[in-house]
């Protein structure tokens, strides 16, 4: 589990620059989901990637209004992918939720079990799924499950917080990669520290 006071002492001694913006900018811990809301935690995930946060909420929204209990797999399958574009969702997008959906209902996705697995074990199980890759699996892990040591070098916004704060403008994914190294093992605080030292969300 993410222990914040854990990560900051662990901060001020391996990262002065991190544990000031802790310090200046305190994130919100994620809290942890239960079993039957992770398929609902991955909908969220799969709707909201590149594009803003304003508009994933407006779809999300519409999305729940349309298949009513989204902890219900059966719900969700009796809309077509034309159904899920009508709300505001590309092609691609509908078919990945239809994709979760259908795992669900089929138990080919072992979601109950997920809780008691290593984060390389998540990883291999979800990525099952159509449309289920690295970065959403990483967010899984972070939000869903609160694992405490995760990082997700593939997003966008956790780039540019590092340039930012770093005052590193060319600071690529690989020196983002061997920076993240002395934040472990509390690298999700890090990375919950600098997307919110930007105001930001996940960004893939």
């Amino acid at each position: 589990m993410i222990d914040y006071p854990a990560a900051l002492a662990h901060f001020m001694v391996t990262d002065p620059v991190l544990y000031a913006a802790a310090q200046t900018n305190s994130p919100t811990m994620p809290i942890k989901a239960k079993p039957h809301d992770y398929a609902f935690h991955l909908y969220s995930s799969i709707i909201s990637q590149q594009i803003s946060v304003k508009a994933a909420d407006a779809i999300l929204s519409r999305f729940l209004d349309l298949v009513g209990d989204p902890h219900s797999p059966q719900h969700i399958l009796t809309h077509t992918i034309e159904d899920l574009r009508g709300i505001g969702l590309s092609r691609q997008k509908a078919s990945y939720v239809l994709s979760i959906a259908q795992h669900a209902k089929d138990k080919t996705v072992r979601f109950d079990t997920l809780n008691g697995t290593t984060d390389q074990e998540v990883i291999d199980e979800l990525v099952q799924i159509k449309g289920v890759g690295q970065w959403t699996t990483e967010m899984f892990l972070m939000f869903t499950l609160c694992r405490p040591d995760v990082f997700s070098v593939g997003d966008l916004g956790l780039l540019n917080a590092a340039k930012k704060l770093y005052s590193n403008p060319n600071l690529t994914k690989l020196e983002l990669l061997e920076l993240s190294q002395k934040w472990s093992p509390h690298r999700t605080t890090a990375a919950l520290v600098l997307w919110h030292s930007l105001d930001n969300k996940p960004k893939a």
